[in-house]
């Protein structure tokens, strides 16, 4: 089943919502991380080149294709191997690092590249190349990099990093900023390649919970802020707007947040924020992406997840400054008429200009 839509990829269109020059009463939609199945459901086929890639994005009615360079990590895919074979839980006992010394004293696989040697990386760089050449007409790409606040807990151990914020400050600082110059030189070379034909970068790395922060304000403006600043910089110089994702309660850090750069905001999960308030609060400030319930998606009915959808974009989209989407990533276990149902119900407004 393909969705019953008119995709035409319009990327200009995708800039006006996401800038707030202009707002159209029918959005453009913006997800992130869509499931395999999903793509191969939707293509008939598994997807197996850049340009089945492609195809699934245009057809699903995006104006753009994701695609993610990310900080090498293989400690951390190691460890999840373990994990699966009964070893201990990243969120419990698990860490590597226990102190500036033995982070020194070692190689990890991150830091070839934070030295500027991207070999390691080298094939999801070639990769953007072909995904450039088979962009369709009105697409662009949506660069994505991640995690150096969450790679940094996984690596120390969640309880551990919650210790060294007070006892070894010194060893988050190390971490973080040889992560942050792996994740620099990456989307450095990245945009350089891809040019023009990237039109935004985002990027994602969770700092909170439902109801609040996982860390207080000033430990992530002295830690990871500046490193979104340096991204927004860089994205800024091909005139790329660069987007932020977080799950959870972010209001104590919007100021930041804008402060660094960021021009829009994903995934405003329901239980966490209420989008109408960030636009009261912040106005003209963001563009707000996502809010569509992943429960619902993942366990309700079509019917009602047309009523969801109309509901969000009738009242946050009253003049412009909102993507739909899932409030999420689109995992494998998204009811697929449910997901082809949200993108049909937004296909199905007027495709003209706001008053």
């Amino acid at each position: 089943m393909k969705p019953r839509i008119d995709a035409r990829p319009n990327f200009d269109r995708f800039l006006d919502t996401l800038l707030l020059r202009r707002g159209w009463r029918r959005p453009p939609l913006f997800d992130f991380h869509v499931h395999r199945d999903h793509k191969a459901k939707m293509l008939g086929r598994e997807v197996a080149t850049a340009a089945d890639d492609v195809a699934f994005y245009a057809m699903a009615g995006y104006d753009y294709i994701q695609h993610t360079v990310r900080i090498p990590h293989e400690e951390l895919a190691h460890a999840d191997a373990q994990q699966r074979q009964g070893a201990a839980s990243h969120s419990g006992s698990f860490h590597l690092i226990d102190n500036l010394a033995q982070f020194q004293s070692q190689r990890w696989s991150w830091q070839s590249v934070a030295e500027g040697d991207l070999s390691p990386v080298q094939s999801r760089l070639d990769d953007l190349e072909l995904v450039a050449e088979a962009l369709s007409p009105g697409m662009k790409i949506l660069l994505h990099t991640d995690d150096v606040f969450t790679f940094t807990w996984e690596m120390i151990g969640f309880s551990e990093l919650c210790l060294a914020s007070y006892e070894q400050p010194e060893l988050i600082d190390a971490v973080m900023s040889s992560l942050a110059a792996a994740s620099g030189h990456i989307t450095a070379e990245a945009l350089r390649r891809g040019g023009d034909r990237i039109g935004a970068v985002m990027y994602s790395d969770d700092i909170a919970y439902t109801e609040g922060l996982m860390f207080g304000p000033d430990f992530y403006r002295r830690y990871l802020f500046p490193h979104l600043k340096d991204l927004s910089d860089l994205a800024a110089t091909l005139g790329a707007p660069f987007i932020y994702h977080s799950d959870g309660r972010l209001y104590d850090v919007f100021d930041d947040l804008s402060a660094a750069g960021v021009r829009a905001i994903q995934p405003l999960e329901p239980k966490s924020m209420d989008p109408l308030e960030i636009q009261r609060r912040w106005p003209g400030k963001f563009c707000l992406l996502g809010n569509i319930d992943l429960d619902l998606l993942s366990r309700g009915e079509p019917d009602a997840v047309e009523r969801e959808v109309r509901d969000k974009i009738d009242r946050l989209n009253v003049r412009g400054g909102y993507m739909p989407g899932i409030s999420n990533t689109v995992p494998y276990y998204v009811r697929y008429e449910n997901y082809v149902r949200m993108i049909e119900t937004v296909y199905g407004y007027p495709d003209e200009l706001i008053d």
